[in-house]
């Protein structure tokens, strides 16, 4: 497949002036994804052959299999340290000798602030340096300051803390999505990634539930050093027993070693963008920001799912106080509420794990075997709907002091339908990026991320304002606005990008 250095449609980086001599994946049924192949009369260094095991994409079931497992767990834990302390707001508050509700919502917001900025470099450093070193790197940083946030000796030290434990939390998030391109075909990523957007999702919901408990039996300190314990022990496997995948940083070290056994300094992989470390540097890391800014599909999409993400943290940070003061439960109790949600989430991801990948390939079919990103998006479609349905339902519930199941009940179709709607954008955008996913999923958390740590900020006055039932109200109608957003990328997405691309 033809590539060119504007990219918008799964670019793999090539040179102009490379030859074309590539793979087409092995065993794959789509047309549209192409690897280098070792041509060193023209001096160029790609793989061995289609079955070269060097190749990601070529490890045993059981290698991508156990790298998927250490991704899930830690990508559990991740983002569910940035919920786990909800229901300990009040107590943290209180030893802290703090009273204001809104410096609690952020105490637990600010984490998610450090999503927003870890993935403006990480995801970039990863297209430079390889997601090896900046995954551990990352995750070893998130567990130092897990361990910050549960010595804090006042509230301004733990929200420091929580800060810098998400900038280095947000490391897996980002790199996730992108380690499964790297090493799974086209029509085999909906499964995997749904499996690690699963493990990303249910954590936040998963949080609370775990940390009412904690924080009542044992104090909100635990809550982080249970955290600390059960994510460190992941850290060490991965150090241990994960392996690079990005192909460009594979070939690259190969055309290293044979540049030197050969003596010949021509010899360049077939990636190679002919620019010196300084201008690789500066481009990958300006690359989200070029994308949030140049690319319509990329604002779009970040435009719907961050609206929804900030959504669901606006309820986290509130439903302690809901439930607490309008229904009288306890902090151990409180967690039990986000249980319907996580249930929502995990019915949406069994759906689109047994639907997503053979629409992909039914499509494909009906369009002469040639594949386009767009094909991952009719899910939403109709996921799309729950969220301002759950939006109604629970503040009205709420405003009019429902019994406590109705409430609850009523957060199900919120995690039913936002999963529904992140999972095949995420895969959408890893899809239509290539070996530039990273960037891409990059600038998707970062503008998520800003959402989920502000909106919540807004949840106290909204309530106190409107009240639950007006306030969802409001929430609702945007949602409800928003959509229409995945049928016009579903329609029109290939020409947006083939109309406005972005060069790379």
């Amino acid at each position: 497949m033809e590539k060119s250095n504007a990219v918008e449609s799964g670019d793999s980086g090539h040179s102009s002036d490379m030859p074309d001599k590539t793979q087409s994946n092995a065993g794959s049924p789509i047309v549209g994804e192409s690897f280098p192949l070792m041509d060193l009369e023209r001096n160029v260094v790609g793989w061995e052959s289609e079955t070269d095991p060097l190749n990601p994409r070529n490890w045993s079931n059981w290698k991508k299999t156990y790298l998927m497992i250490l991704m899930g767990i830690i990508s559990t834990l991740s983002p569910l340290a940035s919920s786990l302390v909800a229901p300990a707001i009040p107590l943290t508050l209180e030893e802290l000798n703090e009273t204001s509700l809104v410096l609690g919502s952020f105490m637990v917001t600010i984490y998610i602030l450090g999503f927003a900025v870890g993935p403006l470099f990480l995801g970039p450093l990863s297209e430079l340096y390889g997601r090896y070193p900046v995954v551990i790197l990352s995750t070893w940083t998130f567990n130092a300051w897990v361990l910050g946030s549960a010595l804090a000796p006042n509230m301004s030290g733990l929200i420091v803390m929580r800060f810098l434990a998400g900038v280095g939390g947000s490391g897996v998030m980002t790199l996730a999505p992108a380690i499964i391109a790297d090493v799974y075909p086209v029509e085999q990523r909906a499964a995997t990634t749904s499996l690690i957007v699963m493990a990303q999702s249910v954590g936040p919901a998963l949080g609370p539930i775990c940390g009412g408990f904690i924080a009542q039996e044992l104090g909100w300190r635990w809550t982080y050093w249970v955290l600390l314990i059960a994510s460190a022990s992941v850290t060490v496997l991965m150090t241990f027993f994960m392996h690079e995948s990005y192909a460009p940083r594979l070939l690259e070290k190969k055309a290293q070693r044979l540049r030197k056994e050969t003596g010949r300094d021509d010899l360049r992989t077939a990636l190679d963008q002919n620019l010196t470390s300084t201008q690789l540097l500066a481009r990958s890391i300006i690359r989200p920001t070029q994308l949030l800014t140049m690319s319509p599909i990329v604002i779009l999409i970040c435009s719907y799912v961050s609206t929804i993400y900030g959504f669901m943290y606006l309820w986290f940070t509130t439903i302690p106080t809901v439930f607490q003061e309008t229904y009288g439960w306890p902090t151990s109790y409180v967690g039990l509420a986000y249980t319907p949600m996580a249930v929502g989430m995990i019915l949406s991801l069994f759906l689109i794990m047994k639907t997503n990948d053979a629409t992909v390939i039914k499509l494909t079919k009906k369009n002469n075997n040639v594949y386009e990103p767009e094909m991952r998006l009719p899910a939403s479609i109709y996921y799309a709907a729950f969220v301002p349905v759950s939006l109604f339902w629970y503040g009205w519930a709420v405003e009019k002091k429902a019994h406590w199941a109705v409430t609850v009940v009523g957060m199900l179709p919120l995690g039913f339908g936002m999963v529904g709607i992140f999972l095949p954008c995420q895969t959408y955008l890893v899809d239509a990026f290539g070996i530039y996913s990273a960037s891409a999923v990059a600038a998707s958390r970062t503008f998520m991320s800003f959402f989920g740590a502000f909106f919540p900020l807004a949840g106290p006055p909204l309530y106190e304002a409107l009240g639950a039932g007006v306030g969802n109200t409001v929430l609702g109608l945007i949602a409800l606005v928003m959509t229409p957003i995945p049928m016009l990328l579903y329609k029109y997405g290939g020409m947006i990008r083939r109309r406005y691309p972005v060069k790379l």
